[in-house]
């Protein structure tokens, strides 16, 4: 009885050494077939974005089509936007928080209402665009192109805009408050009724700027250009950074109206009994 176990012992450990070679093949072959269809995905998206990618950078495209390549692109996680073409897209209400832009060049675009809170734009341009309402706080937009862009009611707590070009902006009604605006060039822009709150404008060049009934309390100005700005209505006084010479200055041409709220009348009465620094 013994004897005759032993082949069938010997025929078990066969078929379970078979089995187990099968089961590593098996498994070896859906690694194969895994990793190869891994490789087309990714060959498929990398035809898709360069796809996209053209239809952004040559002409005879829709704009709906332009539009849609855009939002794949930026989906995809695409950081290189130097040569594409997103200017005069209607991103109006788009939701981008946080999408990583440099360098994008949005000419004339229409994004108002759009959300692009902590977003990458650095070294971007938002020329002659319509930012109306939109959310960019803590936004990252040094040395951004912002001529003559429209920035009403837009939203921009915290966000980076150093050495940025914003001459001739409207934004009224904006609200800049904990924004870095060192260095940035602010003429003429119109920041009537602005939220100013902690602003740094040191080294900024806000020569003929509107600032008509901003909020400007603790905004810093060391070094700032203010060459004609207007500050009616604006409790200027509350900023830092001010030299002694500006402060004459102000006092002189814009103490508050006749027409500025009675608190803000009272709160320069005070401010104006404390006698300026030496010059």
């Amino acid at each position: 009885m013994r004897e005759t176990s032993r082949p069938s012992q010997f025929a078990a450990a066969r078929r379970t050494k078979v089995v187990a070679a099968l089961g590593v093949a098996a498994v070896a072959m859906l690694v194969v077939a895994l990793g190869l269809m891994a490789t087309a995905v990714r060959k498929q998206k990398s035809a898709e974005r360069e796809r996209d990618f053209w239809v952004l950078c040559q002409p005879g495209f829709t704009a709906d089509e332009r539009a849609a390549a855009f939002r794949s692109l930026v989906v995809a996680g695409n950081r290189e936007w130097r040569a594409a073409n997103v200017g005069g897209l209607d991103l109006t209400g788009w939701a981008l928080p946080g999408a990583d832009l440099p360098f994008a060049q949005f000419l004339r675009a229409n994004l108002a209402g759009a959300d692009l809170t902590g977003a990458k734009l650095n070294g971007g341009s938002f020329e002659l665009a319509d930012l109306s309402h939109a959310k960019l706080g803590n936004a990252e937009m040094v040395e951004m192109r912002l001529l003559q862009a429209v920035l009403r009611g837009a939203m921009l707590r915290g966000a980076v805009l150093r050495a940025c070009r914003l001459a001739q902006i409207e934004a009224q009604n904006a609200d800049f408050s904990l924004a870095d605006l060192a260095d940035a060039d602010l003429v003429m822009a119109n920041l009537t009724g602005a939220k100013l709150i902690g602003t740094n404008f040191a080294g900024a060049k806000l020569e003929s700027a509107v600032l008509k009934g901003a909020d400007m309390s603790l905004a810093r100005f060391e070094g700032a250009d203010l060459t004609d700005a207007n500050f009616t209505d604006a409790n200027w006084w509350t900023a830092r950074g001010l030299t002694t010479q500006q402060l004459v200055m102000l006092k002189a041409k814009f103490p508050p109206t006749a027409n500025a709220p009675q608190a803000l009348q009272d709160d320069f009465a005070r401010w104006a009994d404390v006698p300026l620094p030496p010059q």
